[in-house]
C-alpha cells in the first residue's frame, strides 16, 4: 500500500511512522525492512506469532518515495508535509506505536514532538537533533522519549575506533553483520509471564537457555537500567531483561514465553 496525501487515513495500527526522507530516513527504512524480513521468516519457523512492526514514511518528495520503494517493497508511504496535522491524521498518528522525527530543521521536529504526543500520549518518539545543547531538553519536555545528533553519535563512534577498536568490532559485527547469529534482545516481562516473580538465580537463563542477562529495567521501583544484575535481582511483571547469545537460544525463550 502507497498512500498519497489525498487518501483517507492509512489502515495501520501500532506501526512506526518516519518523519521526513533523505539519508537518515533511508539507513531507518533499511533497518525496518530488514528486521521485518527477519522477524517474518522466524515467526513462520517458530509458530510464535511474532510480527515486525509495520513502518510507513511521510515525505514531501515523491519521486524519492518511489525510489525507495523499488528497493524496501515493505514500506507504505504518504507525500505530504510531516508539520501537517491532517497528514499526521493520515498517518495514523493515533494509533501508531512510534515515530522518528528527522526532518532537517529542529523547529519543525519539535513541532511534530510536540503534536504527536499530543494527538497519541502513548507514542514513543524518537527525535533528531543538530543542536543537542540548546534543542535537546525542549525535545525531551515536548515529550520525546530519546533524542540523538548524528554529529554526536559520529563523534562518538570516530573516538571509539581509537580508544576500543576490538569493543567497536564486536559491536558491529553483532549489529550489523546478517550472518551474524549473537544478538541482543528484551523481553517485557508480562503478568503471567514463567518469569514474573523469581529471581534471576531461578530463572537461570545461562543453563536453561545458555543465555545472559546484560540489565534489567525495574519499572514499578525506579525505570532505571540496571546493568549486570546480581543473581538475587527479582524479575517483576512489567520489568525489561535483556539477554545476550544466540538467535536459536533466544527464540527458545520467546516460545517458552509464548507457551504461557
Amino acid at each position: 500500500m502507497q498512500p498519497d496525501s489525498s487518501n483517507s487515513t492509512v489502515a495501520l495500527k501500532n506501526h512506526l511512522i518516519i518523519c521526513g526522507g533523505g539519508t537518515g530516513a533511508n539507513h531507518i527504512v533499511a533497518e525496518l525492512d530488514n528486521y521485518k524480513n527477519l522477524a517474518e521468516k522466524q515467526s513462520s519457523q517458530l509458530g510464535t506469532g511474532v510480527i515486525a512492526r509495520d513502518f510507513l514514511l511521510i515525505d514531501s518528495d515523491e519521486t524519492r518515495c518511489k525510489k525507495m520503494l523499488q528497493k524496501f517493497t515493505n514500506m507504505t508511504y504518504i507525500i505530504g508535509d510531516a508539520t501537517d496535522d491532517d497528514i499526521l491524521e493520515k498517518a495514523g498518528i493515533r494509533d501508531a506505536y512510534g515515530i522518528f522525527v528527522i526532518l532537517p530543521n529542529d523547529k519543525d521536529n519539535l513541532f511534530i514532538t510536540f503534536t504527536a504526543k499530543q494527538k497519541n500520549p502513548k507514542i514513543r518518539i524518537v527525535a533528531r537533533t543538530t543542536d543537542i545543547f540548546n534543542t535537546r531538553q525542549k525535545l525531551f519536555k515536548a515529550g520525546a522519549n530519546s533524542v540523538a545528533s548524528p554529529n554526536f553519535i559520529g563523534g562518538l563512534r570516530l573516538v571509539s575506533e581509537i580508544a576500543r577498536p576490538n569493543v567497536t568490532a564486536f559491536l558491529d559485527e553483532m549489529l550489523r553483520n546478517k550472518a551474524s547469529d549473537l544478538h541482543i534482545k528484551e523481553f517485557k516481562v508480562k503478568k503471567d509471564s514463567s518469569l514474573a516473580k523469581k529471581s534471576l538465580r531461578e530463572i537461570d537463563l545461562t543453563n536453561k537457555y545458555h543465555l545472559i542477562a546484560i540489565a534489567v529495567e525495574n519499572e514499578r521501583l525506579d525505570s532505571k537500567i540496571h546493568y549486570n544484575p546480581a543473581a538475587d535481582t527479582i524479575i517483576n511483571p512489567g520489568d525489561i531483561i535483556v539477554v545476550f547469545g544466540k538467535g536459536p537460544d533466544i527464540q527458545a525463550l520467546e516460545r517458552s514465553l509464548t507457551r504461557i
